[in-house]
């Protein structure tokens, strides 16, 4: 999925891409603002990998985030090694942590999940009237997508839903070793105080996912994270699906 075309420039994107994928009749993966060729995209066969992400994948937008999950994926099976909790802030329709419970049968561990949203989109004291403009959330019912959400996840006794604006919801309920977390809140200051209340609690060996970090509609984002790490003396892998990654040290 490719977003942000015009009808015209749609179908000139299509004509292009049909034209790579004639040039580099080997494969060729495009999808979700990112386009490569001549790679192998070995999760693709990934048995129990894929048939996590399809019982999930619902609408196009969802089919189009293989990549972005199959790096979740390789997150929480490394997280697994490491002492700790999994942490997500930014749950929406919980798609990713769904897959990722399926993928790594997390009601077999001993392990909590935490799921952290405010499941009625940005609230104005977190987020500026631009990101609110970027992710238009009102048409979203928040006691509905509460309750479905809820629903996902009733497989599993370990998955903890908190419903809340962050920092706020963190009191009482954010476990003292992290080992996976994930943040996708779409908001510069919401991801910054996430990560400040959070970042200290994540082992050695933890995984550390910002879905929004590599994103040209997110820059804001790119710099205070940046900042932050550094300030920390961490360094973020940014990655093509426009995802940072970070190893706790």
């Amino acid at each position: 999925m490719f977003y942000g075309l015009s009808l015209e420039n749609k179908v000139k994107f299509l004509q292009a891409l049909k034209s790579i994928a004639e040039t580099y009749p080997g494969g060729m993966y495009a999808q979700d603002m990112l386009i490569c060729v001549g790679k192998n995209i070995a999760f693709r066969s990934d048995e129990k990998f894929m048939a996590s992400f399809d019982a999930h994948a619902n609408s196009d937008q969802e089919k189009s985030l293989l990549w972005r999950l199959h790096v979740l994926a390789w997150a929480g099976l490394n997280a697994l090694h490491v002492e700790g909790d999994f942490v997500e802030c930014g749950v929406l329709r919980g798609f990713s942590s769904a897959v990722l419970c399926q993928f790594l049968e997390f009601d077999k561990l001993s392990r909590e999940f935490l799921l952290y949203d405010t499941f009625s989109g940005l609230p104005e004291e977190t987020s500026t009237e631009a990101e609110r403009k970027n992710w238009d959330y009102t048409m979203l019912d928040s006691d509905k997508l509460y309750q479905e959400v809820c629903q996902i996840f009733s497989p599993y006794s370990n998955v903890n839903i908190i419903k809340g604006i962050v920092p706020q919801s963190f009191e009482n309920t954010v476990p003292d070793k992290i080992a996976y977390l994930h943040i996708d809140m779409n908001s510069e200051a919401a991801e910054m105080m996430a990560l400040d209340h959070l970042f200290d609690r994540v082992s050695p060996g933890g995984l550390i996912v910002l879905d929004d970090y590599g994103w040209i509609s997110n820059v804001n984002q790119t710099i205070a994270e940046s900042k932050f790490m550094q300030e920390h003396q961490h360094a973020i892998l940014e990655l093509p699906t426009g995802q940072g990654l970070i190893l706790k040290h």
